[in-house]
Protein backbone atom coordinates (compact mmCIF):
# COMPACT_ATOMS: atom_id res chain seq x y z
CA UNK A 1 0.00 0.00 0.00
CA UNK A 2 2.83 2.32 0.77
CA UNK A 3 4.26 2.08 -3.29
CA UNK A 4 0.11 2.82 -4.50
CA UNK A 5 0.42 6.24 -2.19
CA UNK A 6 3.81 7.05 -3.32
CA UNK A 7 2.73 6.46 -6.82
CA UNK A 8 -0.18 8.67 -6.33
CA UNK A 9 1.78 11.24 -4.42
CA UNK A 10 3.74 11.43 -7.71
CA UNK A 11 1.00 11.91 -9.60
CA UNK A 12 -0.36 14.61 -7.86
CA UNK A 13 3.00 16.33 -7.59
CA UNK A 14 3.42 15.89 -11.30
CA UNK A 15 -0.28 17.45 -11.83
CA UNK A 16 0.00 20.39 -9.38
CA UNK A 17 3.74 21.14 -11.11
CA UNK A 18 2.20 21.47 -14.46
CA UNK A 19 -1.03 23.68 -13.06
CA UNK A 20 1.50 26.00 -11.67
CA UNK A 21 3.85 26.50 -14.14
CA UNK A 22 0.75 26.96 -16.52
CA UNK A 23 -0.78 29.24 -14.06
CA UNK A 24 2.41 31.44 -13.46
CA UNK A 25 3.46 31.57 -17.79
CA UNK A 26 0.65 32.49 -18.69
CA UNK A 27 0.58 35.46 -16.25
CA UNK A 28 3.87 36.62 -16.56
CA UNK A 29 4.32 36.18 -20.11
CA UNK A 30 1.89 36.74 -23.56
CA UNK A 31 4.31 34.83 -25.72
CA UNK A 32 3.41 32.05 -22.84
CA UNK A 33 -0.11 32.91 -23.49
CA UNK A 34 0.29 32.44 -27.28
CA UNK A 35 2.60 29.14 -26.93
CA UNK A 36 -0.15 27.05 -24.60
CA UNK A 37 -2.83 27.90 -26.87
CA UNK A 38 -0.53 26.83 -30.11
CA UNK A 39 0.04 23.64 -28.10
CA UNK A 40 -3.84 23.02 -27.37
CA UNK A 41 -4.83 23.63 -30.61
CA UNK A 42 -2.25 21.58 -31.94
CA UNK A 43 -2.93 18.14 -29.95
CA UNK A 44 -6.86 19.43 -30.27
CA UNK A 45 -5.98 18.67 -34.12
CA UNK A 46 -4.29 15.46 -33.65
CA UNK A 47 -7.21 14.35 -31.95
CA UNK A 48 -9.67 14.93 -34.35
CA UNK A 49 -7.80 13.53 -36.80
CA UNK A 50 -6.47 10.04 -34.78
CA UNK A 51 -8.30 7.38 -33.54
CA UNK A 52 -5.29 5.88 -31.72
CA UNK A 53 -4.44 8.83 -29.89
CA UNK A 54 -8.29 10.08 -29.00
CA UNK A 55 -8.27 5.72 -27.44
CA UNK A 56 -5.04 6.65 -26.10
CA UNK A 57 -6.51 9.70 -24.08
CA UNK A 58 -9.31 7.89 -23.23
CA UNK A 59 -7.58 5.23 -21.73
CA UNK A 60 -5.69 7.49 -19.82
CA UNK A 61 -7.94 9.36 -18.40
CA UNK A 62 -10.56 6.44 -17.27
CA UNK A 63 -7.58 5.40 -15.35
CA UNK A 64 -6.91 8.94 -13.42
CA UNK A 65 -10.49 7.96 -12.55
CA UNK A 66 -10.28 5.37 -11.28
CA UNK A 67 -6.86 5.96 -9.65
CA UNK A 68 -8.97 8.48 -7.85
CA UNK A 69 -11.68 6.68 -6.66
CA UNK A 70 -9.48 4.76 -5.15
CA UNK A 71 -7.64 6.86 -3.45
CA UNK A 72 -11.01 7.91 -2.09
CA UNK A 73 -11.99 4.52 -1.08
CA UNK A 74 -8.81 3.46 0.36
CA UNK A 75 -8.82 6.89 2.59
CA UNK A 76 -11.77 5.94 3.95
CA UNK A 77 -11.31 2.45 4.63
CA UNK A 78 -8.27 3.42 6.49
CA UNK A 79 -10.25 5.86 8.39
CA UNK A 80 -12.69 3.52 9.54
CA UNK A 81 -10.31 0.14 10.37
CA UNK A 82 -8.14 2.88 12.42
CA UNK A 83 -10.95 3.46 14.73
CA UNK A 84 -12.14 0.37 15.55
CA UNK A 85 -10.31 -2.62 17.10
CA UNK A 86 -12.85 -5.79 16.04
CA UNK A 87 -12.45 -9.03 18.65
CA UNK A 88 -13.64 -12.62 17.55
CA UNK A 89 -16.11 -14.18 19.91
CA UNK A 90 -17.96 -17.68 19.25
CA UNK A 91 -21.06 -15.31 18.66
CA UNK A 92 -19.50 -13.03 16.08
CA UNK A 93 -17.11 -10.38 15.67
CA UNK A 94 -17.28 -7.60 18.46
CA UNK A 95 -15.85 -3.80 17.46
CA UNK A 96 -14.32 -1.85 20.03
CA UNK A 97 -13.82 1.72 19.12
CA UNK A 98 -10.54 2.99 20.03
CA UNK A 99 -11.95 5.81 22.17
CA UNK A 100 -13.24 3.54 24.51
CA UNK A 101 -9.40 2.41 24.35
CA UNK A 102 -8.16 5.57 24.75
CA UNK A 103 -9.63 5.68 28.32
CA UNK A 104 -7.02 4.66 29.84
CA UNK A 105 -5.95 7.64 30.56
CA UNK A 106 -7.92 7.97 33.60
CA UNK A 107 -7.34 4.73 34.97
CA UNK A 108 -4.15 5.32 35.01
CA UNK A 109 -4.21 8.77 36.41
CA UNK A 110 -5.35 7.49 39.41
CA UNK A 111 -3.50 4.22 39.82
CA UNK A 112 0.20 6.07 39.32
CA UNK A 113 1.17 8.68 41.70
CA UNK A 114 3.19 11.36 40.00
CA UNK A 115 0.98 11.55 37.16
CA UNK A 116 -0.40 15.04 36.98
CA UNK A 117 -2.44 14.51 33.62
CA UNK A 118 -2.29 12.09 30.79
CA UNK A 119 -3.32 12.05 27.23
CA UNK A 120 -3.82 8.69 25.59
CA UNK A 121 -3.95 8.19 21.60
CA UNK A 122 -4.56 4.37 19.92
CA UNK A 123 -3.90 3.68 16.63
CA UNK A 124 -5.24 0.36 14.90
CA UNK A 125 -2.43 -1.34 12.79
CA UNK A 126 -2.54 -4.39 11.09
CA UNK A 127 0.49 -5.20 13.32
CA UNK A 128 -1.18 -4.45 16.49
CA UNK A 129 -1.90 -1.94 18.56
CA UNK A 130 -0.28 1.59 18.66
CA UNK A 131 -0.51 3.44 22.01
CA UNK A 132 1.28 6.34 22.65
CA UNK A 133 0.28 8.48 26.49
CA UNK A 134 1.76 11.80 26.55
CA UNK A 135 2.02 13.05 29.93
CA UNK A 136 2.34 15.36 32.64
CA UNK A 137 4.15 14.08 35.78
CA UNK A 138 4.87 15.88 39.11
CA UNK A 139 8.60 16.38 40.06
CA UNK A 140 8.67 14.48 43.50
CA UNK A 141 9.25 11.15 41.67
CA UNK A 142 12.07 10.10 39.33
CA UNK A 143 10.57 10.47 35.46
CA UNK A 144 12.11 6.81 34.08
CA UNK A 145 10.51 5.12 37.55
CA UNK A 146 6.57 6.89 36.63
CA UNK A 147 6.93 6.03 32.97
CA UNK A 148 7.77 2.42 33.84
CA UNK A 149 4.73 2.23 35.98
CA UNK A 150 2.05 3.97 33.13
CA UNK A 151 3.43 1.73 30.67
CA UNK A 152 2.59 -1.48 32.87
CA UNK A 153 -0.61 -0.17 34.07
CA UNK A 154 -1.82 0.83 30.42
CA UNK A 155 -0.95 -2.41 29.04
CA UNK A 156 -2.75 -3.79 32.43
CA UNK A 157 -5.86 -1.96 31.15
CA UNK A 158 -5.67 -2.59 27.70
CA UNK A 159 -4.98 -6.72 28.07
CA UNK A 160 -7.93 -6.77 30.93
CA UNK A 161 -10.62 -4.43 28.60
CA UNK A 162 -9.94 -6.07 25.45
CA UNK A 163 -9.20 -9.79 27.04
CA UNK A 164 -6.18 -9.93 24.54
CA UNK A 165 -2.61 -11.06 25.27
CA UNK A 166 -1.44 -9.82 22.29
CA UNK A 167 2.00 -7.37 22.82
CA UNK A 168 1.21 -3.89 23.67
CA UNK A 169 4.48 -1.33 23.74
CA UNK A 170 3.11 2.04 24.78
CA UNK A 171 5.18 5.08 23.77
CA UNK A 172 5.14 7.42 26.87
CA UNK A 173 5.93 10.72 26.11
CA UNK A 174 6.80 13.52 28.98
CA UNK A 175 5.73 16.47 27.79
CA UNK A 176 6.25 18.23 31.18
CA UNK A 177 7.87 18.17 34.48
CA UNK A 178 5.91 20.19 37.40
CA UNK A 179 6.75 21.14 40.69
CA UNK A 180 3.86 19.80 43.49
CA UNK A 181 2.69 22.54 45.32
CA UNK A 182 1.84 22.04 48.94
CA UNK A 183 -2.24 22.08 48.02
CA UNK A 184 -1.52 19.07 45.73
CA UNK A 185 0.09 17.26 47.86
CA UNK A 186 -2.80 17.55 50.62
CA UNK A 187 -5.29 17.07 48.34
CA UNK A 188 -3.50 13.28 46.83
CA UNK A 189 -3.37 12.85 50.76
Amino acid sequence: MKVFNRILIGINILFFLIAGLFGASISINQDANKWWASMVQTIADYLNHSMIARITVLIISLLLILIAILTIIGNIENRRAERTVVLQSPHGDIMVSLGAIEDFSRIVKNEVKGVKEIKGRVLSKRKGLDVTAKVTLFSDRAVAEVTQEVQEAIIKYIQYTLGIDAEIKPKVVVSKVVYKSPEEEKKNE
